[in-house]
């Protein structure tokens, strides 16, 4: 977990010169996931292609989604508005003021751990003030039932930091839920647009002579012209 979120900080500012690292590591999950996903938008358009394997007869499904409609509809989901530094909460009796998620928060899980201790550990760093009554509760003394209930309502207000998409198989019928992890397709696109930008520069500088920057200073449409030249 704590690799996906250095490279989302690298790329968000890789792409953001003014944003430094350590504002982009205070950006909420869902709003630092929600930029991810707009930067995908600017460097490879609106269209999305992902696959993924039917949990019940093992097909392989290839997904294609428009990534603005996409998300619209999460904003939608959270009813478009901007979510507040701290939110309130309350279940059962317990009143709860709490914060949402960041990318400092999860890099300072431990590696390693089990999946409850970690739920546990970022609990308590994003419950700011938990009470029953007059009495003040710690975030570890909170019921199962209100742990839920408090991450059903982190996922309403920020939705975008845990994307589902609602699956189904053409081959067996079966429905399932598939988490969409917008920091390793956009990296994986980024890692593989890279590539073949290398490829691309060293053609043209063994075909031409060029230096990589003058190459690299090229539009890409200009570039491609180019290369299609030496294919002729």
């Amino acid at each position: 977990m704590s690799r996906q979120d250095e490279r989302a900080l690298a790329l968000l500012t890789a792409a953001h010169a003014h944003l430094s690292r350590a504002a982009a590591a205070e950006l909420p999950i869902g709003e630092r996931d929600r930029r991810l996903l707009t930067l995908y938008q600017d460097l490879f358009g609106p269209r999305l292609t992902a696959l993924a394997t039917c949990p019940e007869c093992s097909e392989s499904l290839e997904l294609e989604f428009d990534a603005e409609v996409f998300g619209a509809a999460l904003e939608h989901e959270s009813g478009a508005e901007p979510a507040e530094a701290q939110l309130s909460f309350s279940h059962d009796g317990y009143n709860i003021l709490f914060r949402l998620p960041n990318s400092r928060d999860v890099l300072a899980l431990g590696h390693g751990r089990p999946d409850d201790e970690n739920r546990l550990r970022l609990l308590e760093r994003v419950v700011l003030r938990a009470s029953c009554g007059e009495q003040e509760v710690p975030a570890a003394d909170l019921p199962a039932t209100l742990i839920r209930a408090l991450e059903e309502r982190l996922s309403l207000v920020d939705p975008h930091a845990d994307i589902r998409l609602d699956l189904d198989c053409s081959a067996c019928r079966a429905q399932w839920q598939a988490p969409f992890d917008v920091v390793s397709f956009l990296w994986s696109e980024v890692d593989a647009w890279a590539l073949r930008l290398l490829r691309d520069v060293h053609r043209l500088a063994r075909a031409y002579g060029w230096r990589e920057a003058d190459i690299l200073a090229l539009s890409s449409p200009r570039r491609q012209c180019y290369l299609e030249l030496l294919d002729e």
